[in-house]
């Protein structure tokens, strides 16, 4: 197996190719024993002409069925149908072994990978097939059959520039061109465009299938197929601008669409006009896989802190409800930072956080940043809702359990609607309301006035028992072990591990973010 580093587009694109073409074989189940699937990236592979110095991959996963785990499993290739004109590896060989896998659990197991190329000279269009099979000792492993093509079609959506300042209420119009910059023709295409909430499809289509994915954010899709035959080294638009209308609720938008080869049947016919594509001259160069529009739009969202009283006397536990909410119009999916919404509590004198809910954490002044620890004790938590998009309408609430101190007297903390950096929300016009009260009446104190908790500072340190009566510093060292509280975001970013023998981990794609502090 060859171990190479490789772009995070290109594992993002094998990665969305996986879930594009998955279709499960079917077998008839050995008695008693477990069921293995070969799961392929993709059943049907190009091959550049003439070959490539970074060539495409047959890649492979396994999905046991069960019952139990399958022991001694081992993977080939029946190379025999395309050694004439493919190299597997660099070699030209009947059929390829990958290393023994062993035991495989129930559920999806690692699996591995090898560059296919063709042969120089081949002539385009040359077809064959390769197939992978397995053997178990104690199950039956499914086999499956990939198709191998000399020759690419390569089709590029071109790129749409971002967009800002559109209102509510306007309709976007955007001129879609598909080209083909690979070597075969694409005989039809399906185009895939997806949309946030906050816009909406003006026209539809009878040759467009049109569905809702509720995801991390909620998008429209709309697949739409045509029979046109898009040549090689030609472009092809559609024949009227896609139109999207701006809707109340849009704020912080997107707008995606990529063109693949037809395959399969198309979509159950829906209702209006067919969509067609016109021919558009030679196809441009500076199209894209995978075309994102970002669409800012002139409108706002207000974040809104919610508080909280909560009654007891010296020694008792009770529990006080903050909370963040987006009381509109816009709906909040901030996709472009990890500067996320978020609400900070400042704990009231003479009580001690002793309860920390899911998704708060210890905030450190000096870093401007959650820890990532939910230590007791602290004067001030950040609260990172999850997921951190909202509609309108939504609330996140946390709720904190507080100890009352001996010796306490009725005392006001604050809930802030802030950001996961302690930054104000720019699209949030109404800061009327990003605090809230947060009041522990103390049972047997002089109610008539609540004890205002103190502005934190920055440079003083937390005793190990939290915040004392009267007083309140903000947490920069861990009280446990004497050393530096962690800094910076509470967030952790992925990271892609080489798998041994170079297994190929599928399943996962890595999320790149870009942190923004303070000016």
């Amino acid at each position: 197996m060859i171990n190479r580093r490789r772009k995070a587009g290109a594992v993002l694109a094998a990665f969305a190719a996986a879930v594009a073409v998955w279709l499960p074989a079917t077998s008839a189940q050995a008695a008693g024993g477990p069921v293995v699937h070969i799961t392929v990236l993709r059943d049907h592979i190009g091959l550049p002409v003439p070959p490539a110095d970074d060539p495409p991959q047959i890649g492979w996963y396994l999905d046991n069925d069960g019952p139990g785990t399958a022991k001694d499993v081992a993977i080939s290739a029946d190379l025999s149908d395309v050694k004439d004109w493919v190299t597997v590896n660099g070699k030209s060989v009947d059929s390829f072994a990958w290393p023994a896998i062993g035991s495989v659990r129930e559920g999806s197991s690692a699996g591995y990978i090898a560059d296919v190329n063709a042969k120089p000279g081949t002539p385009l269009g040359t077809t064959g097939k390769v197939t992978l099979s397995g053997t178990s000792s104690n199950g039956t492993v499914v086999s499956r059959t990939i198709e191998l093509t000399a020759g690419t079609t390569e089709l590029k959506v071109n790129k749409l520039a971002d967009r800002k300042g559109d209102k509510p209420g306007s309709t976007i119009e955007s001129p879609i061109t598909i080209s083909n910059t690979g070597t075969l023709p694409a005989k039809g295409v399906q185009l895939r465009m997806a949309s946030t909430i906050g816009l909406s499809y003006a026209d539809h289509f009878s040759n467009c299938a049109y569905t809702t994915v509720q995801a991390e954010a909620a998008t429209q899709q709309a697949l739409c197929t045509f029979d046109t035959v898009v040549e090689p080294g030609k472009s092809y638009r559609l024949d009227q601008p896609l139109k999207l209308d701006v809707t109340h609720q849009a704020l912080f938008e997107y707008f995606t669409d990529e063109a693949l080869p037809l395959s399969g049947g198309a979509p159950t016919p829906g209702d209006g006009p067919k969509l067609s594509l016109v021919a558009a001259g030679d196809a441009g160069t500076d199209g894209t896989s995978e075309g994102q529009q970002n669409i800012d739009v002139d409108s706002t969202a207000d974040m809104v802190a919610g508080g909280d009283t909560a009654k007891g006397a010296p020694g008792d536990l009770v529990h006080v409800d903050v909370s963040l909410s987006d009381h509109g119009p816009g709906w909040v999916y901030y996709n472009k930072s990890d500067d996320q919404p978020a609400l900070l509590l400042t704990v009231p004198t003479g009580t001690k956080a002793v309860e920390i809910p899911k998704h708060c954490s210890v905030w450190n002044e000096d870093a401007q940043s959650g820890t990532g620890e939910q230590t007791p004790g602290a004067p001030q938590y950040i609260c990172s809702p999850s997921p951190n998009t909202f509609a309108v309408g939504d609330t996140r609430t946390f709720r904190f359990g507080l100890k009352i101190r001996e010796g306490a007297k009725t005392t006001t903390g604050e809930a802030r609607a802030t950001t996961a950096y302690g930054n104000t929300m720019t699209f949030d016009d109404n800061h009327a309301n990003d605090t809230a009260a947060v009041t522990v009446e103390v049972e047997g104190s002089d109610s008539g006035s609540a004890t205002a908790t103190a502005t934190p500072s920055a440079s003083a340190t937390a005793k190990a028992d939290g915040n004392g009566v009267g007083t309140q510093t903000v947490a920069t060292a861990d009280d446990s072990t004497g050393s530096l509280a962690r800094t910076g975001s509470s967030g952790m970013l992925p990271v892609a591990a080489t798998a041994g023998a170079g297994a190929l981990l599928l399943g996962a794609a890595l999320v790149f973010v870009v942190r923004r502090r303070k000016a």
